[in-house]
């Protein structure tokens, strides 16, 4: 079930019309257990039996699909061999970009980079590249610890391990919890302050 503003045809229903009820999305596409649905500003992501599905606003590539073409209706990402051949775990969308969990727990990103404004965040990948499809933030990053758990703001991102560690990068001024005050291109671990 979607509603809100269509204009972008974040709402899934092969349009561009806003709906002011919650209205319930048709097609193939979402046919078994949706386990969880993320709204960025104007995209939507759903995982459903392991895989996700994608549709809105793609400027950016925040979709994953390769290219920068809007989707009004739920769309596979990739094939049952995107994400390293990994099943979809858990996934979250900032205002132009998207973050994936696999269930083995690598973490993806795609869309936009950082634009020198401190919209989105830095793609992880000590770069400010816009990515146009899913592309795996290497573990080294995270002391090739296992990703539970991610999370994507405007400006910045943030990830869990399996031991409860905390990495964020992106732009600082939206608050990534390091005493440095700087942005960080590549996840940092966040030390704890007990």
């Amino acid at each position: 079930w979607t509603w809100g503003d269509g204009g972008d045809g974040q709402l899934g229903h092969n349009d561009t019309q806003n709906r002011l009820v919650p209205t319930l999305l048709e097609g193939e596409a979402l046919r078994g257990a949706a386990v969880l649905v993320a709204a960025g500003a104007s995209h939507t992501v759903a995982v459903v039996n392991g895989l996700l599905w994608v549709w809105g606003c793609n400027f950016y590539g925040q979709l994953g699909l390769g290219d920068e073409d809007e989707r009004l209706a739920p769309t596979l990402v990739g094939s049952e061999a995107a994400f390293g051949g990994s099943q979809v775990l858990t996934a979250d969308c900032g205002n132009s970009h998207t973050l994936v969990v696999t269930t083995v727990g690598t973490l993806w990103w795609f869309g936009m980079g950082q634009d020198g404004m401190g919209q989105d965040g830095a793609p992880g990948h000590n770069d400010h590249n816009q990515r146009l499809v899913p592309t795996r933030i290497e573990a080294q990053h995270f002391g090739n610890a296992k990703i539970v758990c991610a999370a994507a703001g405007s400006g910045h991102s943030a990830a869990t391990t399996e031991e409860g560690a905390l990495f964020t990068w992106g732009d600082e001024a939206e608050g990534l919890g390091h005493a440095d005050g700087e942005t960080k291109l590549v996840p940092t671990r966040v030390a704890p302050h007990l």
